[in-house]
């Protein structure tokens, strides 16, 4: 009776004892942190499959690997070192395929009588922190950057005017151009940071709206061709000429948009286009139809885009040709805040270009049925 009593406590002890361990591998498995453990020898004797992935191997191919190679710290520190030294440290995880980014958090495996069996590791992803900790120090360079350049030269032409430039009529009023197109660009400039800022808040007022995209986009090229007329008409003052080409769908296109943003998005590309355009050049707007999508694309015969340069050019004072750029007025926001307002209305904006050949920028939207438009009660309207 007793052996058998002691039978079943062992069972019900065995069975408790799977239990915890199956709870635990389910622990570490969904786990979003890695986490390791080595025997003293530093030989890792269980990994989860987070860990498994920052490091690049299979599970049962990391088992018995020394730690200190598995996590790429081979003469950057030691077994010795993680074992005296508690203290968490980051860990370059990165391949050619991919970056990796952990913080490394060390903790010792004793047993009661203070003996160290081993070690467990915790890695804890921090590749998107540290890619945005960079992206907001190098704003607020670009930013301090930027505000500096107007601010230099407003102060250089107002001392100017103050040690005795102001006496002379022709001269000061040049100076007083100069410092008015400089206080407009940074007044250009802080907008823009505004509105990028209210869209990262998601505080921007939109008021999405059902538009036709033939008539929207056309109005937006009809203000660029009076431009060119009104340009051609004054020969006091020399303009680049440009040529607007349609390639539009017979079909009416309607999408659901901001149409005061969306307008404001055509206007930052077109505009890159016409400074980007040789004299004489050709702009080719087009609008086309697939089976779910609204496509809008813009193409310039201009300086184009090296292809180093494609994956930045959303991205917030990025400037491919930045003297050239700041000459002519450009904040660098224009195309990060289209992308942001495009993403707004669940659509996409990229672009192809070829250098020295020209650029083509895309929007791409979802269309609304013309099932949809009529079934609105547009009477009601």
């Amino acid at each position: 009776q007793s052996v058998n009593e002691l039978s079943t406590r062992v069972e019900e002890s065995t069975e408790t004892v799977n239990a915890e361990r199956n709870r635990l591998d389910s622990v570490l498995t969904h786990m979003a942190d890695g986490v390791l453990a080595a025997n003293r020898r530093g030989e890792v004797t269980i990994i989860n499959q987070a860990a498994a992935d920052f490091v690049g191997v299979d599970r049962e191919e990391a088992i018995g690997q020394h730690v200190v190679d598995l996590l790429h710290l081979r003469g950057k520190r030691t077994l010795r070192d993680m074992l005296e030294n508690l203290d968490d440290f980051q860990v370059d995880l990165s391949d050619a395929g991919k970056e990796v980014v952990v913080q490394a958090y060390v903790s010792l495996i004793k047993r009661q009588s203070g003996f160290i069996s081993g070690l467990v590791v915790v890695l804890h992803d921090i590749t998107e922190q540290q890619r945005i900790d960079s992206e907001r120090r190098m704003f607020v360079s670009n930013v301090s950057h930027e505000l500096r350049t107007p601010l230099t030269s407003v102060r250089s032409y107002v001392d100017a005017l103050a040690e005795g430039a102001i006496n002379d009529p022709e001269m000061a009023q040049n100076f007083l151009d100069v410092v008015q197109d400089e206080t407009q660009r940074m007044i250009r400039m802080i907008n823009d940071l505004l509105e990028l800022s209210r869209l990262d808040q998601g505080t921007m007022d939109v008021k999405l709206e059902v538009v036709n995209l033939n008539s929207l986009f056309n109005f937006v090229l009809n203000r660029f061709d009076m431009i060119i007329e009104n340009d051609a008409k004054n020969a006091d003052t020399p303009n680049k000429s440009y040529n607007i080409k349609r390639e539009f769908t017979n079909e009416d296109v309607w999408a659901e948009v901001d149409p005061d943003k969306f307008t404001q998005v055509l206007d930052n590309i077109m505009n890159n286009a016409v400074k980007y355009s040789p004299d004489g050049g050709t702009i080719t707007a087009r609008l086309i139809k697939t089976k779910t999508r609204a496509i809008l694309s813009i193409s310039d015969q201009g300086l184009g885009i090296p292809r180093k340069d494609l994956d930045n050019i959303f991205n917030r004072f990025f400037r491919v040709d930045k003297s050239r750029s700041r000459a002519q007025g450009g904040t660098g926001l224009g195309l990060a805040i289209s992308k942001e307002v495009v993403e707004k209305f669940n659509g996409r904006i990229w672009v192809d270009s070829v250098e020295n050949k020209g650029s083509t920028f895309y929007i791409s939207l979802a269309y609304v049925d013309d099932a949809d438009l009529e079934e609105d009660d547009w009477d009601a309207e």
